[in-house]
C-alpha cells in the first residue's frame, strides 16, 4: 500500500547537514511515510551518507541524477516520484520536531478545506543553537473563505516563504504549476495553493530553519541565483520579479472553476501597479539588457540618502 506521507528531499552537496536532517525525518512519530532523496549529482559525501541511511531504512529511496539539474527540477522530481496522499519538501540543512508530520496530518484530516498545513518556524545557526529573529519574517496562515482574497494575501504577504516546507495535499499540488526555473517561484506556488485551498498554521509543529552562509537566500547575484534554480535556465530567468508577475498572471487564468479570471487578475494588478513593484520590474528589465548598468543602478538605489558616490 502507498504511504500516507511522502517526504521529498532534494539535495546537492549537502554533506555538512544532511545526516542531521535525515535523522530528524526518520525519527518522526508518524511512521507511515516514504522518504525520497533526489540527489543532483553531488560531488561530496552526500551519496555515501544517503545510501547508508537507505540501507538501514526501507522507507528511504535514494535517486541520483546524472547531472545537476538545478533546484527547481530537483524539487519537481521528488513530486513526480511521490506516492503519498500528502507531500512535504525537506531541505537538507533544516530540521523538524518529532511531531511535525503527525500534527500536520491531523490538521489536514480535520480540515478538508485546507490544502497546506505548515509549522511554526524557529531559526537555528550552523551548530543548531537558536537564533533570535524578527517575527515579521514569518508568513502567516491564509484562511479567508474567498479564493480571490486568499490569492491576494499570498501574493502581497511579506516574509520568507517558509510554508513551502509544510505538508501539501497531493491532489492540490497536481493542479498547480509547481516550481519554475526562476528564483522565487515558490512564492507563486504558495499563492496558487492558497487560491485552491486554505493554508493553515499548526503551532505545535516546529520547523527549524538553519541559517548559514551557503543558503540560496544569501546569494545576491541574480544570475547565480538563476543558475542555482535551474542549470538550463535562460538569461531571462534572472528577471525574478518579471517572471513572478508573468507566473501569477498565468495562475490567475488557470482556475476559472475556483475563482473568476477577472477577480484573480484584479489581485495581481493590485500588486503589479504598486510603485515599488514597478521599480522592481524596471530594474529587472535594465539588468536584462544591460547587466553591468543594472547592478550599478541597484547599488545607487540601495545607498543611504546623502552618501557620496
Amino acid at each position: 500500500m502507498n504511504p500516507r506521507v511522502t517526504l521529498a528531499m532534494p539535495v546537492f552537496n549537502g554533506e555538512n547537514y544532511i545526516a542531521a536532517a535525515l535523522a530528524s525525518l526518520v525519527s518522526q512519530e508518524f511512521d507511515d511515510i516514504e522518504l525520497i532523496i533526489t540527489d543532483n549529482a553531488s560531488t561530496d559525501a552526500t551519496q555515501a551518507i544517503c545510501t547508508d541511511y537507505a540501507a538501514r531504512d526501507p522507507r528511504i529511496r535514494y535517486v541520483r541524477h546524472e547531472r545537476n539539474l538545478g533546484a527547481a527540477p530537483n524539487y519537481n522530481s521528488g513530486f513526480d516520484l511521490a506516492r503519498g496522499e500528502f507531500l512535504k519538501w525537506c531541505a537538507h540543512d533544516d530540521l523538524i520536531s518529532p511531531n511535525f508530520v503527525s500534527a500536520c496530518v491531523a490538521a489536514l484530516d480535520a480540515r478538508p478545506d485546507a490544502a497546506l498545513a505548515f509549522g511554526d518556524t524557529q531559526c537555528v545557526d550552523p551548530a543548531g543553537a537558536f537564533i533570535p529573529w524578527n517575527e515579521e519574517d514569518k508568513m502567516g496562515p491564509i484562511e479567508d473563505e474567498d479564493p480571490a482574497r486568499r490569492f491576494h494575501k499570498a501574493i502581497v504577504m511579506a516574509g520568507t516563504c517558509f510554508p513551502i516546507f509544510g505538508l501539501f495535499r497531493m491532489e492540490t499540488l497536481r493542479r498547480t504549476t509547481r516550481h519554475r526555473p526562476y528564483y522565487g517561484s515558490d512564492r507563486a506556488l504558495i499563492a496558487e495553493t492558497a487560491l485552491l485551498g486554505k493554508c493553515i498554521l499548526v503551532n505545535e509543529a516546529i520547523f527549524y530553519n538553519r541559517e548559514h552562509p551557503k543558503r540560496s537566500i544569501n546569494m545576491v547575484d541574480h544570475a547565480a541565483r538563476s543558475r542555482w534554480q535551474s542549470t538550463s535556465a535562460s538569461r531571462r530567468a534572472a528577471m525574478e520579479h518579471v517572471n513572478l508577475l508573468l507566473h501569477l498572471i498565468e495562475i490567475a487564468r488557470r482556475h476559472p472553476n475556483v475563482v473568476s479570471r477577472r477577480a484573480a487578475l484584479t489581485q495581481v494588478a493590485k500588486l503589479a501597479l504598486q510603485p515599488r513593484q514597478i521599480g522592481r520590474y524596471t530594474l529587472d528589465l535594465i539588468r536584462y539588457v544591460w547587466p553591468e548598468g543594472g547592478s550599478r543602478l541597484r547599488q545607487l538605489l540601495s545607498r543611504p540618502v546623502g552618501q557620496a558616490g
